[in-house]
């Protein structure tokens, strides 16, 4: 849905996906590396702005791009979708960095915090494909308490694979958004020397 939130981090910004970003999206979703545990998106940036039409009229679907603050570049995408405004539940995924790309702790604290303190969600879920131990590892280490497998969740590429969720509930935020912050800071301070 067309959104108006924009949030800033230490090094990264959270802005609202637009037309003009369908190059980018379709240039993330078609690497080989980064997509390979994603459903197959939009092959070419006609077929991206047809979904981002849709995606535009769709309720409760806040789509992002992960740009640097120091040069206005985008790093990524990511979302929160599937809000439920009635049990204030939601998930976040269409997480995608450019290769190299040092914005993963800053832009889960981004969108976590969107979730949190923006759309006030009681809690919110992320569902990875089991296989993407680097995904997974990175949800453990953030401290989340609540997981679960779904065997079966997705399907890609003709093959079922199992999903681990992660849930974080608000109560757990503040202890999870201190830890995040601590990091996503030393990231950023780091970056802004490179």
């Amino acid at each position: 849905m067309r959104h108006d939130i924009d949030i800033e981090g230490f090094g990264y910004r959270l802005r609202p996906i637009s037309e003009e970003d369908a190059e980018l999206v379709v240039s993330l979703r078609s690497d080989a590396r980064l997509g390979r545990y994603l459903h197959p998106g939009a092959q070419d940036v006609e077929s991206q702005l047809k979904w981002f039409e849709q995606y535009f009229e769709r309720p409760g679907d806040y789509y992002f791009v992960i740009e640097r603050l120091d040069r206005s570049t985008p790093d990524g995408v990511i979302a929160i979708y599937g809000v439920d405004s009635t049990l204030m539940t939601g998930e976040w995924g269409r997480w995608i960095l450019r290769a190299g790309s040092p914005a993963a702790v800053e832009s889960a604290y981004l969108i976590y915090s969107v979730a949190f303190d923006v759309l006030r969600l009681e809690s919110i879920v992320c569902r990875t494909v089991a296989e993407n131990q680097k995904v997974v590892s990175f949800h453990d280490s953030c401290g989340l308490k609540m997981r679960r497998i779904l065997p079966g969740h997705f399907v890609i590429a003709g093959r079922r694979l199992d999903a681990v969720e992660h849930r974080l509930a608000r109560r757990d935020w503040p202890d999870i958004s201190a830890k995040l912050r601590v990091i996503a800071r030393a990231a950023a301070r780091r970056m802004a020397r490179a």
